[in-house]
C-alpha cells in the first residue's frame, strides 16, 4: 500500500502512514460482540497487509481497545502509526462521557494512555473536542508540552469549528483533522475541509463506511443489537432508513459496473478527493479488513467522483442533522 505523510507543517519530523487506516470502534464491542484475542489477531493482521495507522481514539472503550493495541504491537511498534485522544470523562458507570480539556486532565490521560499501549510515546493524540470551559488555547497548549517532552509525536484535533481549528493552530501546528466524512456524511466539506487543507493539516476520515451503512449489508434497523450505538443515529431509525437505501441502490449499481464491492467503492471515492483523505474504517474483522485494504488500489476517475457525490446529494439523507 502506498504512504502519505502527514505532520509536515509542525517542527516534528512527518510520519509516513498508509492511504487507509484501522479504526478501533468495531473493537469496543458497542457494535457487536468481539473476542480479544481475535481483535489482537486483527489488528496485527493489518501491519502484516501494509495498513500502519493503528487509530485508538475512541471515547467508549477507550481502556481496553488501549490494552489490546498494545498488545499487538508488542515487539513491532515501529511499523505502527498510533493515534489516540484525550479531553473527555466518562462518570463512575462508564456509560456517559463529557469533555474535559483541563491541563491536568489531559496530561493525566495521556500518561494512562502511554501505559495501556505499553509505549513511551504516541504518535499523534488527538484532542476529542473542545471543552466549551475551557480556552481551546490552554488544552493545546498542554498538548504542545507533551510534545516537548517527547510522549507525543503531532497534535490533532476533532469534533472542532473552523475558528477553533485557527485557534489551535496558532498555537501548535495541528498534524490532523478527524471528522465524520463519507458519501453519506459530506459536512465537512463546507468549512473544515477546506480550512485544514489551507494550513496543511491532513484529513482523516472518521466513520468512512457511514457506520456500516455504505457496506449495503444494513437492510433494516431490526438488524441492530439492542446496544448498538446506532439505534441512537436518526438516519438508521425505521421512518428514515427505507428513503437512505434508496439512495444507496443507485451507489449499488455503480459499484457493480465497476465490478468491485460497494465498500471498496465508497473508500476510493475518499481517496480520490481534492487534497487527498484517509479513511480509517473500523472492522473486526480480517476479510472486511483487507477488502478495505484493496481500496488503495482502485483509481477513479474525476467524472466517477462526482457522478458517486451526485448519487447521494446531503439534503436527500433521510435523518441527517442540521449543521
Amino acid at each position: 500500500m502506498h504512504a502519505r505523510e502527514f505532520g509536515s507543517a509542525g517542527a516534528a519530523r512527518p510520519i509516513s502512514r498508509s492511504a487507509i487506516g484501522l479504526g478501533t470502534l468495531a473493537l469496543t464491542g458497542r457494535s457487536g460482540p468481539v473476542d480479544d484475542r481475535a481483535s489482537v489477531a486483527t489488528i496485527r493482521f493489518a501491519l502484516d497487509i501494509g495498513v500502519t495507522l493503528i487509530d485508538a481514539a475512541v471515547v467508549h472503550g477507550a481502556e481496553r481497545v488501549e490494552r489490546l493495541v498494545g498488545r499487538a504491537v508488542a515487539g513491532r511498534r515501529d511499523e505502527a502509526v498510533i493515534a489516540a485522544c484525550g479531553g473527555f470523562r466518562r462518570d463512575a458507570g462508564g456509560r456517559r462521557a463529557r469533555l474535559d480539556g483541563t491541563p491536568g486532565h489531559l496530561r493525566r490521560s495521556c500518561e494512562s494512555s502511554l501505559g495501556r499501549l505499553g509505549v513511551d510515546h504516541i504518535d499523534l493524540y488527538y484532542l476529542a473536542g473542545v471543552d466549551p470551559r475551557v480556552p481551546v488555547e490552554d488544552s493545546i497548549g498542554e498538548l504542545a508540552e507533551l510534545v516537548a517532552a517527547g510522549k507525543v509525536r503531532h497534535v490533532g484535533v476533532s469534533g472542532v469549528s473552523v475558528d477553533q481549528l485557527r485557534r489551535a493552530h496558532a498555537v501548535h501546528p495541528v498534524a490532523a483533522l478527524a471528522a465524520e466524512y463519507s458519501l453519506w456524511e459530506r459536512r465537512v466539506e463546507a468549512e473544515c475541509l477546506p480550512a485544514a487543507r489551507r494550513r496543511g493539516v491532513a484529513v482523516f476520515a472518521c466513520r468512512p463506511l457511514g457506520r456500516g451503512f455504505l457496506t449495503g449489508r444494513i437492510r433494516s434497523a431490526d438488524q441492530l443489537a439492542a446496544r448498538d450505538l446506532r439505534r441512537d443515529d436518526p438516519r438508521f431509525w425505521p421512518e428514515n432508513l427505507p428513503g437512505n437505501l434508496d439512495l444507496l441502490r443507485a451507489a449499488e449499481k455503480a459499484a457493480a459496473d465497476r465490478d468491485i464491492g460497494l465498500s471498496r467503492l465508497a473508500l476510493a471515492w475518499l481517496l480520490c478527493r481534492n487534497g487527498g483523505v484517509t479513511p480509517v474504517p473500523s472492522t473486526r474483522d480480517r476479510l472486511h479488513l483487507e477488502m478495505n485494504a484493496a481500496a488503495a488500489g482502485v483509481r477513479l476517475t474525476p467524472e466517477e467522483c462526482e457522478h458517486l457525490a451526485a448519487l447521494f446529494p446531503p439534503a436527500a439523507v433521510a435523518g441527517r442533522a442540521v449543521p
